[in-house]
């Protein structure tokens, strides 16, 4: 079943989009602030320049000997077929009498810098607000006022802006499509992770493709496939566990209903009672089955958080030993016990479980007249566990197959289900134990020894 879409609000692709966002909008504010600064100062100092410029050409152009001559008549007349231009521009021409020599129609009679100091100057003339530069000749006898109307610097200054912002604008957004597009491309990989995760069926654990991956994804995927791995495996060990586990179950519980059916028949009371008997024996099989599958399963699961504490290894071996002493005696072998001071760190619960199923394996194998010996202690820098029979034994060549899931030794008379062994090497595994194997006493039977590292 395919899940839903996750929210894109929390996405590194949205974080990245709003950071660049972010970045382009501070960038853009910036740059306009900086224009418009640029730009009120250029163009200032280029309007200044045009009107010094003018207003020194315009000084050096009158003929000296015309200075105290005028004022001049009217101006002239333009052609008819030539119309007058709106005049933003004026100029004033004033002598040392500070009379008016000259100006252009649209200048005011009255003086652009009424203080005639030289230098550039805004000032508000007949309403109108005018920037000004006032220049006067080495002796005093003549001063040229120019002027330009700041309306008309600010139009052209706000336009100059104007178009320059446009071009940043836009190539901002040239540079955020372009930043989105590289993001987009970037990010795709991550989109086909999800598309192909999105279109798979249940429980398909097939690793992710690592192909036409960025390096900064490779090993996040390669770890991810890594876990896919582990949950396949897991998941068939699960499966194949539960197929052998019901094949393992159907044999003992045809034997409960075949030994019920033979007591429900029984011609006589001893037959009855023999059925009984039979039938309490496959039950107490049974039983022993149920709880080390369960313990296998809670094994592999690890529903259990481990409770390590200090385990008093004779104390535990005289404590297995004792409960196995009464079905020892029933079926006719003895069982002895040799414990020497020996501490270990783990679960007491698993390694009861583990000294139990080799105890218990012991015990079927010696059958009657046999001898089972229980020991624990250190040797070389190593405590242990041991238990060994002087039974049938396991050929040298299978004995590491018996800790094997429901392997069976082929020598073996026992009637076991194959399980506790197994149930033995992972409790050690878990407890970082290591498993040694051996002949039993009079080179006879099986010595399984499980050694742990010595507790700090």
């Amino acid at each position: 079943m395919k899940q839903p879409a996750l929210a894109r609000t929390a996405s590194l692709r949205g974080r990245l989009r709003a950071v660049l966002a972010l970045t382009l909008v501070f960038c853009w504010v910036g740059s306009v602030g900086l224009l418009v600064a640029y730009t009120a100062n250029s163009e200032s100092s280029v309007w200044d320049s045009k009107l010094q410029a003018f207003g020194t050409r315009l000084l050096v152009s009158i003929p000296a000997d015309k200075v105290h001559r005028g004022p001049f008549g009217p101006g002239l007349e333009l052609p008819a077929d030539v119309q007058r231009q709106p005049e933003n521009f004026a100029f004033q021409v004033w002598n040392a009498e500070h009379k008016l020599f000259i100006k252009t129609p649209a200048a005011p009679a009255t003086p652009f810098q009424p203080t005639f100091m030289d230098g550039f100057v805004s000032n508000v003339v007949d309403g109108k607000k005018w920037r000004i530069y006032t220049i006067s000749d080495r002796y005093g006898q003549i001063s040229v006022q120019v002027a330009n109307l700041q309306s008309v610097v600010d139009r052209e200054m706000q336009f100059e802006a104007l178009v320059a912002l446009a071009i940043l604008t836009a190539v901002l957004l040239a540079v955020a499509a372009l930043l989105g597009r590289a993001l987009d491309r970037s990010l795709r990989p991550l989109a086909d992770i999800e598309h192909a995760l999105l279109e798979r069926r249940d429980f398909d654990l097939t690793p992710l493709p690592l192909r036409d991956l960025p390096l900064e994804l490779q090993p996040l995927v390669t770890s991810f496939n890594h876990l896919l791995v582990q949950l396949d495996s897991a998941i068939g060990a699960e499966r194949r566990f539960i197929g052998d586990a019901a094949h393992e179950l159907r044999t003992p519980l045809a034997a409960l209903q075949a030994q019920a059916d033979v007591a429900l028949h029984a011609a006589t009371l001893e037959d009855k009672d023999a059925a009984l008997r039979t039938l309490q024996q496959v039950a107490r099989r049974n039983t022993r089955l149920a709880e080390q599958l369960l313990d296998m399963a809670r094994l592999d699961a690890q529903v259990t958080t481990p409770r390590t504490s200090v385990v008093d290894l004779p104390q535990l071996a005289e404590h297995v030993v004792s409960e196995y002493a009464f079905q020892a005696s029933r079926r006719g072998c003895t069982i002895a016990i040799e414990a020497a001071p020996a501490q270990v760190a783990g679960n007491i619960d698993e390694l009861a479980t583990l000294l139990r199923n080799v105890v218990d394996n012991a015990v079927r194998f010696a059958g009657a007249g046999g001898h089972v010996s229980v020991s624990c202690g250190i040797t070389d820098a190593h405590a242990f566990l041991a238990v060994a029979d002087d039974g049938p034994g396991v050929p040298a060549g299978e004995r590491d197959a018996i800790f094997q899931r429901f392997y069976r030794a082929s020598a073996g008379h026992g009637g076991g289900s194959g399980i506790g062994l197994s149930l033995v090497a992972a409790i050690a595994r878990v407890h970082g134990a290591r498993i040694v194997t051996g002949s039993g006493p009079a080179e006879r039977g099986l010595m399984v020894r499980v050694e742990f590292a010595m507790r700090a």
